[in-house]
């Protein structure tokens, strides 16, 4: 039995939808681990009084125990999924940029191609391409610019702050210019998640008009041409 192929541009589309799924999960998982962590503070509960006696020990709170481990392992899983979160967003930005980029230039791609270390994905460009131009009739165009521009600024931001050799150990630090550029990459990878939509929202569009182009040009005139 003969397997039909699936046309180039729904794999392509699955390949973008799929990196998209992929940040929205680590995204609500990190949002759920820091919820979890949050409603543990101290603060936030009832004191038990209750206690264990651990023959030749010492008498333990259960509840305390419960408490002090599980915002461990939340913690834990809020740094694991916030660094899932910001490598997957801004790949999916990166992989999404990179196929529109080639489609626009008549090329035909199946699949977004991203290189991985340490199961992570790494950047495949210093920074997002300019498409303004050749995206300039599409209606969302100026949003993708201004979100373009402010994944780069972003990107800047953090790269001063992973450049401060002492940033761990100036927790204290005051520094104007550190606090500004912290604050600016904290929102990198929701900037970039946002960039990633809107150019996926592009390339449909790219997609589409260039399939309803080709049904015309399959059409030929109609009956009222010369």
């Amino acid at each position: 039995m003969l397997t039909r192929t699936a046309p180039w541009f729904h794999s392509l589309t699955e390949s973008v939808h799929a990196l998209d799924i992929a940040a929205r999960e680590y995204r609500t998982a990190h949002q759920a681990a820091t919820v979890a962590a949050w409603n543990l503070e101290p603060a936030r509960l009832l004191p038990l009084d209750g206690l264990v006696n651990v023959p030749e020990r010492h008498y333990v709170s259960p509840h305390d125990d419960a408490v002090t481990k599980l915002t461990d392992a939340y913690r834990s899983l809020e740094t694991h999924t916030r660094k899932l979160y910001e490598n997957t967003a801004p790949a999916y930005a990166y992989g999404t940029a990179s196929v529109l980029q080639a489609v626009l230039l008549g090329e035909r791609p199946s699949h977004i191609a991203l290189s991985r270390r340490d199961g992570l994905y790494v950047r495949p460009a210093p920074c997002l391409p300019d498409l303004s131009t050749e995206l300039r009739d599409w209606p969302d165009v100026h949003r993708l610019i201004a979100l373009r521009q402010d994944v780069i600024e972003r990107e800047r931001a953090a790269a001063v702050v992973q450049d401060w050799s002492f940033y761990a150990d100036l927790a204290d630090c005051q520094d104007p210019d550190l606090t500004a550029a912290t604050n600016l990459a904290a929102g990198l990878a929701d900037t970039a998640f946002a960039y990633g939509e809107t150019a996926e929202s592009a390339l449909h569009h790219t997609l589409m008009t260039a399939r309803s182009d080709q049904l015309d040009e399959a059409d030929g005139p109609g009956e009222g041409a010369a």
